[in-house]
């Protein structure tokens, strides 16, 4: 069995390809080492190392800091900007399918084939929003001033 000289010369090509393509890689990740460690080392013997009082305070708006920094932070605004991001989601996936929605691009049997699968998909969608959307209105994450039941009042 012989081998030509164009398979020699294809299994060359392609050894030498391969070959400057690891090398290139290789070199582009030293590189990018190089860089990146250069960085940290050049800012470590550049940066001051004995620092200020001013530098070391907090500040915040140019005004003396009040009190302890770390302070207990009240979880309903938490819980708000959690639900308005859910639904504001919600809203912008439902945009773009009620317009692909209303299209009809395609012909009309496969239309109403892909209108009905979408109409499914978007129904499915909106009900777990809704289940979540009702969770939190049952336990009165939504209410902002909420009353301090115990949990046995709750499940009643």
């Amino acid at each position: 069995m012989t081998a030509g000289p164009g398979v020699i010369a294809a299994a060359v090509l392609r050894d030498d390809t391969s070959g400057k393509l690891v090398l290139g890689m290789v070199l582009f990740g030293l590189a990018a080492f190089a860089i990146g460690f250069g960085a940290l080392v050049l800012g470590r013997i550049l940066r001051p190392t004995a620092t200020q009082a001013d530098k070391r305070s907090i500040y915040e708006c140019g005004e003396p800091a009040i009190g302890k920094g770390w302070v207990q932070f009240d979880l309903r605004f938490y819980v708000v900007a959690l639900v308005f991001i859910v639904f504001d989601v919600e809203i912008a996936l439902f945009w773009p399918w009620a317009v692909v929605f209303g299209s009809g691009s395609a012909s009309p049997a496969d239309a109403a084939q892909i209108k009905t699968v979408a109409l499914w998909d978007m129904l499915f969608f909106f009900g777990v929003i809704v289940v979540g959307f009702l969770y939190l209105w049952r336990y009165g994450y939504l209410q902002w001033v909420r009353g301090t039941r115990s949990e046995g009042e709750l499940s009643r």
